[in-house]
């Protein structure tokens, strides 16, 4: 049932809003970046912003129904997003994603507390929320948080560049392994990690004030 649960979360077809965003990549590709650099982008964005989502995800798991410590996950996610536009996009994304969890597990006493009590309702916390209702480990979840960033990348990057739909696809399932490790890294971390991509958050900015943009982030 964990696996079941676990390939349903990662799927882009479970409704979680996040095929309206392209997890930075759209503004990079503004700033000059080319299809044959879009491999790169997703490297980068796994081993900063992305590692440490993960972790935050694989915490809030391990959190459980633990109130004051998803409170303070909260505050631990928000410390590292400077951006004010990408905590936005994270708090819209959570509130969706948990909604959608509220949907397939109805009964989680967790995923209503949490949604009913948190205002910053961040997307990685949200996302750990509604793992541990699904019953994954923390690092499957980490697994799912991590994958479901490189989806997004891919995704966006059909859609912004002239690239085939197969390769892009092709970049994730390359990535595999790294996933895998990745994932153990940031569910097995003595702390939290607090990578980051200074550059994604600074593009936040100018991509949210542009005129004409296809993604929301």
């Amino acid at each position: 049932m964990t696996s079941a649960a676990a390939l349903l979360l990662a799927d882009s077809r479970t409704p979680s809003g996040s095929y309206a965003h392209s997890a930075g990549l759209e503004a990079a590709v503004r700033a000059g970046i080319r299809a044959d650099g879009v491999p790169a982008f997703l490297r980068g964005r796994l081993r900063s912003v992305a590692f440490s989502d993960a972790g935050l995800t694989a915490a809030a798991v391990r959190a459980g129904d633990d109130r004051p410590r998803l409170d303070v996950l909260d505050a631990e996610a928000l410390a590292r997003t400077p951006s004010p536009v990408l905590r936005a996009v994270a708090s819209t994304l959570g509130r969706q994603l948990l909604r959608t969890g509220a949907q397939l597990f109805p009964h989680s006493a967790t995923i209503a507390a949490y949604r009913a009590r948190s205002a910053a309702t961040p997307r990685p916390v949200a996302l750990g929320v509604v793992c541990g209702a699904a019953g994954l480990t923390p690092e499957d979840a980490a697994l799912v948080s991590l994958h479901d960033d490189a989806a997004t990348v891919a995704a966006a990057a059909v859609k912004l560049l002239p690239v085939d739909a197969g390769d892009a696809s092709g970049w994730v399932a390359r990535l595999g392994a790294e996933l895998e490790a990745l994932a153990r890294q940031a569910a097995g971390a003595p702390e939290l990690p607090s990578a980051s991509a200074p550059l994604i958050e600074l593009r936040s900015l100018v991509h949210a004030a542009r005129e004409g943009r296809l993604f929301a982030s």
